[in-house]
């Protein structure tokens, strides 16, 4: 009953630390204490004891007088202890007469009715000692039941008292931590209700801006992905195609060698050809900056302007264009070259606005 009274206030104060704290202290104190079977050993013990037959160490009772299991042993004891002392007057009462016989006395006799008395007075002793083991094995038996109760309770109680003690230890860590959190966040630095819904908007809207980007980006990666496909077929291509250009320049450094000047021919009148060209496109110079970087510097009216062609460092796709030595506006015919990768067509549209008829 005290550790139900125990839980029940354990449970009735739950809701504020100090309370939960005592409930958990007051649940130990009951499960140290156990089911009052302390209070009552002393008792059995000392009857127990008293009830013994033997003093010896064979008693069971006497080697373990706390174990009331024992106390079917100790009757069992009681009932052989009784046999022997029946069967030692019986010999003793051999003896007498045999003494008696031998002697010439008389022995002594049986006075009548009392043969009956004893009958009478062991026939009462037999329904008490009836009687009185019928108590003990009721007692024997409530006494193994309620320590299986009291072993369960114990087990259920020991449990309960984990429990309540990890909640314990829980409370208090979330008490520390709150104490360290009101600490580190005096309440003048605290967001408001309002602060705090404006900052869930606006990282709500970040987190939808960079779910955008991702499936942007996405797209883009798949794009480029295609596209660098596309490039290494390219790249083989022009490595096969490099292939063949090494060796007809082989056979031709072979033909030089052996005194063939036809190849020198076509290159003089490339080069011638270039020139021309070049001087009838008004192209002063090509110079090549970078990989990705290409200027072109024309004779037009009012100077020289040159041309800046970039390209993707990747796809090698026609990216922007810029004027240097002009301030014409060329940002519509770059958007239209760079969509239709026209480098040709940009030329032609730039030199037409920079070469009025």
């Amino acid at each position: 009953m005290t550790a139900v009274a125990s839980t029940s206030t354990m449970h009735a104060s739950i809701s504020g630390g100090s309370s939960l704290h005592q409930a958990v202290d007051q649940l130990s104190t009951s499960a140290s204490s156990g089911f009052h079977v302390l209070q009552h050993r002393d008792r059995f013990q000392e009857r127990a004891l008293r009830d013994v037959t033997m003093s010896s160490n064979d008693s069971a009772m006497m080697m373990d007088p706390n174990n009331p299991i024992l106390v079917r042993e100790e009757m069992e004891s009681q009932k052989d202890y009784f046999r022997r002392l029946k069967f030692t007057y019986l010999e003793q009462e051999a003896k007498r007469h045999f003494l008696s016989s031998i002697m010439g006395d008389e022995p002594q006799r049986v006075e009548p009715g009392e043969n009956e008395e004893r009958e009478l007075i062991n026939t009462e002793k037999k329904a008490a000692l009836k009687t009185t083991k019928s108590s003990i094995e009721e007692m024997r038996s409530m006494t193994v039941k309620l320590a299986e109760e009291n072993a369960k309770k114990h087990v259920e109680m020991s449990q309960r008292l984990s429990e309540a003690q990890a909640l314990q230890k829980q409370i208090r860590d979330m008490e520390l931590e709150l104490a360290r959190i009101k600490a580190t966040h005096p309440p003048e630095n605290r967001m408001t209700t309002a602060q705090a819904n404006d900052t869930l908007e606006a990282q709500i809207g970040e987190m939808e801006r960079l779910t955008d980007a991702i499936s942007s980006t996405q797209s883009e990666t798949d794009t480029t992905r295609e596209e660098v496909s596309r490039v290494a077929k390219e790249v083989q291509r022009l490595g096969r195609d490099r292939e063949r250009e090494e060796a007809r320049a082989k056979e031709v450094r072979e033909g030089r060698e052996a005194g063939d000047t036809k190849v020198d021919e076509i290159c003089r009148w490339y080069t011638s050809s270039m020139t021309f060209y070049r001087s009838l496109l008004g192209i002063k110079s090509v110079k090549a900056i970078s990989d990705n970087e290409l200027h072109l510097e024309y004779d037009v009216p009012g100077g020289p302007v040159t041309l800046v062609l970039e390209f993707d460092e990747l796809t090698k796709r026609f990216a922007d264009a810029r004027l240097i030595g002009n301030d014409m506006d060329i940002s519509e015919s770059v958007g239209i070259a760079a969509g239709a990768n026209d480098v040709p067509g940009l030329v032609a549209d730039v030199l037409l606005r920079l070469r009025p008829a």
